[in-house]
């Protein structure tokens, strides 16, 4: 009789312990699934912030130097440069701007073509500040000069430049904080397609050889 219990006992008791592993196995199941799913959560999260930063900062950045590049050429109002530009970066790029306007100083610069490349973007989520550096190119320059430069002046050629430009968030959105110069006339990929300003190669033209005609058999 108590070896009967004994054994009842003990397949209760393996029974219970069955049971208890089956909940344990079911909570770590679940909790491992939501542990997952926070996961997954959190990064497309992260990778949504970082694509909307990275989107907010190809557009500020573009916009903001084209703008930059037209108040150097063609003399537009420093207001504009407010929407992308931070007041103290705006006065402190003021005598930049001054000395890379001097050489179209004697001139109306009616169009030009403006470049901007990204080499660098260093722009994470939980960053406060960044930077991003870019190559800045203006070819195909063209104006009308004053009359009293006389004729005969050739239009001067924009060196290209390397810029680092550092990113804040004011206000509830990001702008250019400051501007650093690393590099004049940095070096510059070769264009896929061909420039229309550039200088047409010297093509060799063939000289015609004379050659001697037969004369005509007498009759």
């Amino acid at each position: 009789m108590a070896a009967t219990r004994k054994a009842s006992e003990i397949r209760a008791a393996r029974k219970q312990l069955r049971a208890v592993t089956s909940v344990r196995r079911s909570v770590f199941y679940f909790m491992r699934t939501i542990l997952t799913l926070i996961v997954i959560g959190a990064l497309c999260i992260l990778s949504f912030i970082s694509a909307a930063r990275v989107s907010n900062a190809y557009i500020l950045v573009n916009e903001g130097m084209s703008l930059r590049a037209a108040c150097i050429l063609k003399n537009s109002s420093e207001n504009d440069l407010t929407s992308y530009f931070s007041f103290g970066c705006i006065q402190s790029d003021a005598d930049a701007r001054k000395n890379d306007a001097a050489p179209y100083a004697a001139m109306t610069v009616s169009s030009y073509e403006y470049s901007l490349k990204i080499h660098n973007l260093h722009i994470l989520p939980w960053q406060i500040g960044t930077y991003v550096d870019v190559v800045e190119q203006i070819r195909g320059i063209r104006g009308s000069f004053a009359a009293e430069s006389g004729a005969g002046v050739s239009v001067p050629e924009w060196t290209p430049r390397k810029y680092r430009l550092h990113l804040a968030k004011a206000e509830g959105h990001w702008m250019i904080e400051s501007i650093e110069l690393l590099e004049l006339n940095p070096k510059m990929d070769v264009p896929a397609t061909p420039d229309p300003d550039a200088e047409p190669l010297p093509i060799v033209t063939p000289t015609p050889v004379p050659t001697d005609t037969p004369a005509p058999a007498n009759d």
